[in-house]
């Protein structure tokens, strides 16, 4: 039962780990496009979804495979 939970766990966690690097590529590569061409900050949240958004697109189990 352990190594069950155990094997849930670490799956779980290599996979929030792996959209929160690609929220954070997205994020930072937004907040240099924001910063070279004066534009808000707060937009580059904009590249860290739209990141996030493919990298769910990709990785799902869907009828799309």
């Amino acid at each position: 039962m352990r190594d069950v939970f155990v094997g849930l766990i670490k799956s779980s966690f290599n996979a929030i780990m792996k959209f929160l690097i690609a929220f954070g590529i997205g994020t930072g590569a937004g907040g240099i496009v924001c910063w070279y061409y004066g534009i808000p900050m707060i937009f580059s949240l904009l590249g860290g979804i739209l990141v996030l958004g493919f990298a769910l697109a990709l990785m799902s189990d869907t009828i799309f495979d």
